[in-house]
Protein backbone atom coordinates (compact mmCIF):
# COMPACT_ATOMS: atom_id res chain seq x y z
CA UNK A 1 0.00 0.00 0.00
CA UNK A 2 1.44 3.36 -1.06
CA UNK A 3 1.53 6.01 1.66
CA UNK A 4 -0.54 9.11 1.05
CA UNK A 5 1.83 12.07 1.41
CA UNK A 6 0.43 14.86 3.59
CA UNK A 7 2.21 18.16 4.19
CA UNK A 8 1.14 20.70 6.80
CA UNK A 9 2.46 24.17 6.00
CA UNK A 10 2.66 26.09 9.27
CA UNK A 11 3.62 29.60 10.34
CA UNK A 12 4.07 31.65 13.52
CA UNK A 13 0.86 31.69 15.54
CA UNK A 14 -0.72 28.68 13.83
CA UNK A 15 -3.58 27.10 15.77
CA UNK A 16 -2.13 24.05 17.51
CA UNK A 17 -5.31 22.00 17.15
CA UNK A 18 -5.58 22.82 13.44
CA UNK A 19 -2.35 20.86 13.08
CA UNK A 20 -2.55 18.27 15.86
CA UNK A 21 -6.22 17.33 15.34
CA UNK A 22 -6.07 16.37 11.65
CA UNK A 23 -2.54 14.95 12.04
CA UNK A 24 -3.77 12.67 14.82
CA UNK A 25 -6.66 11.50 12.63
CA UNK A 26 -4.22 10.62 9.84
CA UNK A 27 -1.99 8.78 12.31
CA UNK A 28 -4.89 6.77 13.73
CA UNK A 29 -5.93 5.75 10.22
CA UNK A 30 -3.17 3.15 10.37
CA UNK A 31 0.53 2.59 9.83
CA UNK A 32 1.59 3.23 6.28
CA UNK A 33 -1.59 4.91 5.15
CA UNK A 34 -0.37 8.49 5.59
CA UNK A 35 3.13 9.95 5.57
CA UNK A 36 2.84 13.31 7.38
CA UNK A 37 5.37 16.13 7.11
CA UNK A 38 5.24 19.47 8.91
CA UNK A 39 6.91 22.25 6.97
CA UNK A 40 7.35 26.01 7.24
CA UNK A 41 8.91 28.66 5.05
CA UNK A 42 12.28 28.57 6.84
CA UNK A 43 12.06 25.35 8.87
CA UNK A 44 12.95 24.94 12.53
CA UNK A 45 10.77 25.47 15.57
CA UNK A 46 7.50 27.33 14.97
CA UNK A 47 5.45 28.68 17.88
CA UNK A 48 1.76 27.95 17.87
CA UNK A 49 -1.06 30.03 19.35
CA UNK A 50 -0.88 27.88 22.49
CA UNK A 51 1.71 29.32 24.91
CA UNK A 52 4.63 26.97 25.34
CA UNK A 53 3.66 24.72 22.45
CA UNK A 54 5.67 24.77 19.25
CA UNK A 55 6.13 22.47 16.27
CA UNK A 56 9.35 21.25 14.68
CA UNK A 57 9.30 21.77 10.94
CA UNK A 58 11.38 21.20 7.86
CA UNK A 59 12.07 23.95 5.37
CA UNK A 60 9.56 23.94 2.53
CA UNK A 61 12.49 24.44 0.16
CA UNK A 62 13.66 20.92 1.03
CA UNK A 63 10.44 19.29 -0.09
CA UNK A 64 10.62 17.41 -3.37
CA UNK A 65 8.19 15.35 -5.38
CA UNK A 66 4.44 15.29 -5.45
CA UNK A 67 2.25 15.96 -2.41
CA UNK A 68 -1.06 14.16 -2.16
CA UNK A 69 -2.61 16.60 0.33
CA UNK A 70 -1.31 20.04 1.26
CA UNK A 71 -2.90 21.19 4.53
CA UNK A 72 -3.04 24.90 5.34
CA UNK A 73 -4.04 25.23 9.01
CA UNK A 74 -5.61 28.34 10.46
CA UNK A 75 -5.10 30.42 13.58
CA UNK A 76 -5.85 33.84 15.01
CA UNK A 77 -2.81 35.08 13.09
CA UNK A 78 -3.88 33.60 9.75
CA UNK A 79 -5.59 36.72 8.29
CA UNK A 80 -2.37 38.64 8.98
CA UNK A 81 -0.06 35.81 7.92
CA UNK A 82 -1.92 35.75 4.61
CA UNK A 83 -0.19 39.05 3.77
CA UNK A 84 3.28 37.47 4.13
CA UNK A 85 4.63 37.36 0.58
CA UNK A 86 7.07 34.50 1.25
CA UNK A 87 4.36 32.37 2.88
CA UNK A 88 1.95 32.97 0.01
CA UNK A 89 4.59 32.18 -2.60
CA UNK A 90 5.45 28.98 -0.74
CA UNK A 91 1.78 27.98 -0.72
CA UNK A 92 1.55 28.61 -4.45
CA UNK A 93 4.64 26.50 -5.15
CA UNK A 94 3.58 23.58 -2.97
CA UNK A 95 -0.01 23.70 -4.24
CA UNK A 96 1.24 23.36 -7.79
CA UNK A 97 2.79 20.02 -6.78
CA UNK A 98 -0.24 18.87 -4.75
CA UNK A 99 -3.14 16.69 -5.84
CA UNK A 100 -5.43 18.50 -3.42
CA UNK A 101 -5.33 21.30 -0.86
CA UNK A 102 -7.15 21.29 2.48
CA UNK A 103 -7.66 24.55 4.40
CA UNK A 104 -8.54 24.33 8.08
CA UNK A 105 -10.51 27.19 9.62
CA UNK A 106 -8.88 30.57 8.84
CA UNK A 107 -6.28 28.82 6.70
CA UNK A 108 -8.72 29.76 3.93
CA UNK A 109 -7.37 33.34 4.15
CA UNK A 110 -3.92 32.12 3.15
CA UNK A 111 -5.26 29.89 0.39
CA UNK A 112 -7.38 32.73 -0.98
CA UNK A 113 -4.43 35.16 -0.92
CA UNK A 114 -2.48 32.57 -2.91
CA UNK A 115 -5.25 32.50 -5.52
CA UNK A 116 -6.24 28.90 -4.83
CA UNK A 117 -9.87 29.77 -4.14
CA UNK A 118 -10.42 32.05 -7.13
CA UNK A 119 -13.92 31.37 -8.45
CA UNK A 120 -14.44 28.54 -5.99
CA UNK A 121 -16.67 27.84 -2.99
CA UNK A 122 -15.04 27.79 0.42
CA UNK A 123 -15.75 27.70 4.15
CA UNK A 124 -14.07 29.32 7.13
CA UNK A 125 -14.79 29.98 10.80
CA UNK A 126 -18.15 31.75 11.17
CA UNK A 127 -16.61 34.56 13.22
CA UNK A 128 -14.34 35.52 10.29
CA UNK A 129 -16.90 35.21 7.50
CA UNK A 130 -17.56 38.95 7.13
CA UNK A 131 -13.85 39.79 7.00
CA UNK A 132 -13.19 37.00 4.53
CA UNK A 133 -16.06 38.07 2.26
CA UNK A 134 -14.88 41.67 2.21
CA UNK A 135 -11.29 40.69 1.37
CA UNK A 136 -11.99 37.99 -1.19
CA UNK A 137 -15.02 38.92 -3.26
CA UNK A 138 -13.92 36.47 -5.96
CA UNK A 139 -14.54 33.53 -3.61
CA UNK A 140 -18.04 32.16 -3.00
CA UNK A 141 -18.09 31.93 0.78
CA UNK A 142 -20.32 29.21 2.25
CA UNK A 143 -21.09 30.51 5.72
CA UNK A 144 -22.86 27.48 7.19
CA UNK A 145 -21.19 24.18 6.23
CA UNK A 146 -18.73 22.29 8.42
CA UNK A 147 -16.60 21.73 5.33
CA UNK A 148 -16.78 22.36 1.60
CA UNK A 149 -15.20 20.60 -1.35
CA UNK A 150 -14.81 22.38 -4.66
CA UNK A 151 -12.75 20.27 -7.02
CA UNK A 152 -9.31 19.61 -5.50
CA UNK A 153 -9.76 22.33 -2.85
CA UNK A 154 -11.27 21.41 0.50
CA UNK A 155 -11.94 23.89 3.30
CA UNK A 156 -13.43 23.62 6.76
CA UNK A 157 -15.03 25.80 9.39
CA UNK A 158 -13.87 26.31 12.98
CA UNK A 159 -11.00 24.60 14.77
CA UNK A 160 -12.58 21.22 15.59
CA UNK A 161 -14.02 21.04 12.07
CA UNK A 162 -10.45 20.26 10.93
CA UNK A 163 -10.97 16.77 12.35
CA UNK A 164 -14.25 16.47 10.44
CA UNK A 165 -12.40 17.48 7.30
CA UNK A 166 -9.65 14.94 7.98
CA UNK A 167 -12.29 12.22 8.44
CA UNK A 168 -13.86 13.20 5.12
CA UNK A 169 -10.45 12.97 3.42
CA UNK A 170 -9.77 9.59 5.03
CA UNK A 171 -13.15 8.35 3.82
CA UNK A 172 -12.32 9.57 0.32
CA UNK A 173 -8.96 7.78 0.38
CA UNK A 174 -9.72 4.55 2.24
CA UNK A 175 -13.49 4.25 2.57
CA UNK A 176 -16.15 4.84 5.16
CA UNK A 177 -15.20 1.88 7.36
CA UNK A 178 -11.72 3.28 7.99
CA UNK A 179 -13.09 6.76 8.63
CA UNK A 180 -15.57 5.44 11.18
CA UNK A 181 -12.85 3.43 12.91
CA UNK A 182 -10.74 6.58 13.22
CA UNK A 183 -13.70 8.55 14.58
CA UNK A 184 -14.38 5.91 17.21
CA UNK A 185 -10.73 5.80 18.24
CA UNK A 186 -10.65 9.59 18.62
CA UNK A 187 -14.01 9.51 20.44
CA UNK A 188 -15.53 12.12 18.14
CA UNK A 189 -18.82 12.20 16.26
CA UNK A 190 -18.84 9.44 13.69
CA UNK A 191 -19.26 11.79 10.78
CA UNK A 192 -20.57 15.28 10.40
CA UNK A 193 -21.52 15.79 6.75
CA UNK A 194 -20.13 18.77 4.90
CA UNK A 195 -23.61 20.22 4.46
CA UNK A 196 -24.21 20.35 8.20
CA UNK A 197 -24.38 23.84 9.59
CA UNK A 198 -21.72 25.32 11.86
CA UNK A 199 -23.87 25.00 14.95
CA UNK A 200 -21.75 27.51 16.87
CA UNK A 201 -23.00 30.19 14.52
CA UNK A 202 -26.48 29.98 15.99
CA UNK A 203 -25.13 31.66 19.11
CA UNK A 204 -23.81 34.62 17.13
CA UNK A 205 -26.95 36.58 17.99
CA UNK A 206 -25.88 36.68 21.63
CA UNK A 207 -22.17 37.11 20.96
CA UNK A 208 -22.69 39.92 18.45
CA UNK A 209 -24.50 42.01 21.01
CA UNK A 210 -22.21 41.29 23.96
CA UNK A 211 -22.53 44.33 26.19
CA UNK A 212 -25.26 45.74 23.96
CA UNK A 213 -28.89 46.57 24.74
CA UNK A 214 -30.18 43.16 23.64
CA UNK A 215 -27.68 41.04 25.56
CA UNK A 216 -29.80 40.54 28.69
CA UNK A 217 -32.91 39.90 26.60
CA UNK A 218 -31.30 37.04 24.67
CA UNK A 219 -29.84 35.64 27.87
CA UNK A 220 -33.43 35.49 29.15
CA UNK A 221 -34.60 33.92 25.89
CA UNK A 222 -31.96 31.18 26.27
CA UNK A 223 -33.49 30.27 29.64
CA UNK A 224 -37.08 30.32 28.38
CA UNK A 225 -36.98 28.60 25.01
CA UNK A 226 -40.14 26.62 25.72
CA UNK A 227 -42.20 29.71 26.40
CA UNK A 228 -44.10 32.21 24.28
CA UNK A 229 -41.34 34.07 22.43
CA UNK A 230 -43.32 35.92 19.78
CA UNK A 231 -41.74 39.13 18.60
CA UNK A 232 -44.34 41.31 20.30
CA UNK A 233 -43.67 39.59 23.64
CA UNK A 234 -39.94 40.17 23.28
CA UNK A 235 -40.50 43.76 22.20
CA UNK A 236 -42.50 44.43 25.34
CA UNK A 237 -39.79 42.87 27.49
CA UNK A 238 -37.20 45.05 25.72
CA UNK A 239 -39.40 48.14 26.34
CA UNK A 240 -39.69 48.84 22.62
CA UNK A 241 -42.48 48.95 20.08
CA UNK A 242 -42.59 45.85 17.84
CA UNK A 243 -41.38 47.87 14.85
CA UNK A 244 -38.50 49.48 16.77
CA UNK A 245 -37.55 46.12 18.26
CA UNK A 246 -37.49 44.44 14.84
CA UNK A 247 -35.24 47.20 13.48
CA UNK A 248 -32.96 46.93 16.54
CA UNK A 249 -32.60 43.17 16.09
CA UNK A 250 -31.65 43.47 12.44
CA UNK A 251 -29.19 46.28 13.24
CA UNK A 252 -27.66 44.62 16.31
CA UNK A 253 -27.66 40.90 15.49
CA UNK A 254 -28.28 40.82 11.76
CA UNK A 255 -31.55 38.90 11.77
CA UNK A 256 -35.22 39.14 12.73
CA UNK A 257 -36.46 38.32 16.25
CA UNK A 258 -38.27 35.19 15.01
CA UNK A 259 -35.18 33.89 13.22
CA UNK A 260 -32.96 34.56 16.26
CA UNK A 261 -35.33 32.62 18.52
CA UNK A 262 -35.53 29.74 16.04
CA UNK A 263 -31.73 29.60 15.83
CA UNK A 264 -31.41 29.41 19.61
CA UNK A 265 -34.10 26.73 19.84
CA UNK A 266 -32.39 24.60 17.20
CA UNK A 267 -29.06 24.92 19.01
CA UNK A 268 -30.50 23.91 22.38
CA UNK A 269 -32.51 21.04 20.89
CA UNK A 270 -29.47 19.81 18.98
CA UNK A 271 -27.46 19.52 22.21
CA UNK A 272 -30.26 17.53 23.83
CA UNK A 273 -30.55 15.24 20.80
CA UNK A 274 -26.81 14.55 20.79
CA UNK A 275 -26.33 14.12 24.51
CA UNK A 276 -29.50 12.35 25.70
CA UNK A 277 -31.92 9.64 24.69
CA UNK A 278 -34.93 11.87 25.32
CA UNK A 279 -37.68 11.23 22.73
CA UNK A 280 -37.68 13.75 19.89
CA UNK A 281 -41.31 14.65 20.57
CA UNK A 282 -40.41 15.59 24.14
CA UNK A 283 -37.48 17.71 22.97
CA UNK A 284 -39.71 19.46 20.42
CA UNK A 285 -42.17 20.41 23.15
CA UNK A 286 -39.48 21.38 25.65
CA UNK A 287 -37.84 23.88 23.32
CA UNK A 288 -40.94 25.53 21.95
CA UNK A 289 -41.34 23.89 18.54
CA UNK A 290 -44.80 22.60 19.40
CA UNK A 291 -44.42 19.26 17.68
CA UNK A 292 -41.78 17.06 16.08
CA UNK A 293 -42.65 18.02 12.49
CA UNK A 294 -42.14 21.73 13.18
CA UNK A 295 -38.81 20.95 14.82
CA UNK A 296 -37.81 18.85 11.82
CA UNK A 297 -38.57 21.68 9.40
CA UNK A 298 -36.60 24.16 11.53
CA UNK A 299 -33.57 21.86 11.55
CA UNK A 300 -33.73 21.39 7.80
CA UNK A 301 -33.86 25.15 7.26
CA UNK A 302 -31.03 26.07 9.61
CA UNK A 303 -28.86 22.98 10.03
CA UNK A 304 -29.47 21.13 6.75
CA UNK A 305 -29.95 17.90 8.69
CA UNK A 306 -32.92 16.35 10.47
CA UNK A 307 -33.10 15.56 14.21
CA UNK A 308 -33.37 11.83 13.48
CA UNK A 309 -30.25 12.00 11.28
CA UNK A 310 -28.37 13.75 14.08
CA UNK A 311 -29.34 11.07 16.57
CA UNK A 312 -28.41 8.28 14.15
CA UNK A 313 -25.00 9.78 13.35
CA UNK A 314 -24.00 11.24 16.69
CA UNK A 315 -25.37 8.55 19.01
CA UNK A 316 -24.60 5.22 17.29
Amino acid sequence: MMSHKVCFLIYHGVASYDVAGPAQAFAVAGSGRYDVTIASVSGGSVESDCPGLSFSSVSAAQLTGKIDTLVIPGGLNAPTAARDVMLVETVQRLAADSARVACVCTGAFIAAEAGLLQGRRAATHWRYCDEFASRFAEVTLERDPIWVQDGPIWSSAGVSAGVDLALALIEKDYGVTTALQVARELVVFLKRPGGQSQFSSVLSSQIADAGGPLESLFAWVADNLGGDLRAEILAEKAHMSPRTFARACIARIGTTPAKAVEMMRVHAARESIEQTDTPLSTIASRYGFGDEQRMRRAFQRLAHITPSQIRARFRP
